[in-house]
């Protein structure tokens, strides 16, 4: 009977300690966000995975720049999401495609949060203690934006006539089928180019077809991103003001030298 209450007393110390000891670390998160995802057009027959991101800057640089939510139900018309992060800003929130076969891109953006009618801005949040969920960060994901996998590019260079507007971040190159883009998801997006060069080149990767608006857009910190942000387009007539369209013809053309001089007045 002794030796019973001693292990008795020996269990009960154990796991008083363990539970004094336990590192809150180990809690389970509260905070994140939430919404709806609308998906509008049909379902690509080489769909893989869907999922929701969040990025602290943008464009994302790299990979530790973004979170990934769970993947969503394929086939949908639409579906509800919840992602669960330490409180954190966010400066877009968007819905990304991936290919069979292929690795995530983040770049392959079939919808973005635009919490107001401006649809080059994405919506950006603050999630501001570990007990908050912000709800409504709805999104409609375009299907048909979804881009697959080619070898087909365009590639030049970029110069840079008159002196670099102060707080110039990153440079784009885009390019847009519609010769009046309504939107970020009208345009095809390049890597991010840090700011601050007098002359570099450009690769961007595009799917076949025309492109009647090639450009760059230059991001400055504090001022919203939209067309003003165009500080340089492709002309095959500069004296003449003669924008160029590109077309794309197969899944592994490149056409060279659609060079764009970035103007600072």
């Amino acid at each position: 009977m002794k030796n019973l209450k001693i292990t008795i007393f020996i269990f009960f110390i154990f796991f008083t300690l363990l539970s004094c000891d336990t590192d809150p670390g180990l809690e389970p998160i509260q905070s994140g966000f939430l919404g709806k995802i609308k998906f509008i057009n049909d379902w690509p027959e080489n769909t893989d995975q869907v999922l929701v991101v969040a990025s602290t800057v943008f464009p994302p640089a790299n990979i530790t720049d973004i979170i990934l939510g769970d993947p969503l139900p394929i086939g949908v018309d639409s579906t509800n999401y919840i992602i669960y992060t330490p409180p954190a800003h966010f400066a877009a929130i968007g819905v990304v495609w991936k290919e069979i076969n292929q690795p995530w891109d983040v770049t392959n953006i079939i919808g973005i949060y635009f919490p107001t009618k401006n649809k080059f801005t994405p919506g950006s949040i603050t999630i501001p203690d570990k007990q908050s969920v912000i709800d409504s960060i709805n999104i409609v994901a375009d299907l048909s934006k979804a881009k697959r996998a080619v070898n087909s590019k365009i590639t030049g260079t970029l110069r840079v006539k008159g002196e670099w507007p102060a707080g110039a971040t990153t440079v784009l190159v885009v390019a847009s089928q519609p010769g009046f883009p309504t939107g970020l998801l009208d345009l095809t997006l390049g890597q991010p180019i840090q700011a601050g060069f007098d002359s570099t080149s450009y690769s961007l990767t595009l799917q076949p077809g025309t492109y009647k608006l090639i450009g760059a857009l230059v991001l400055t910190e504090g001022e919203e991103l939209g067309l003003t942000s165009i500080r340089g387009l492709y002309y095959i007539d500069p004296e003449a003001g003669k924008t160029g369209a590109v077309t794309i013809e197969t899944d592994t053309s490149v056409v060279n030298n659609i060079d764009i001089e970035l103007v600072f007045q």
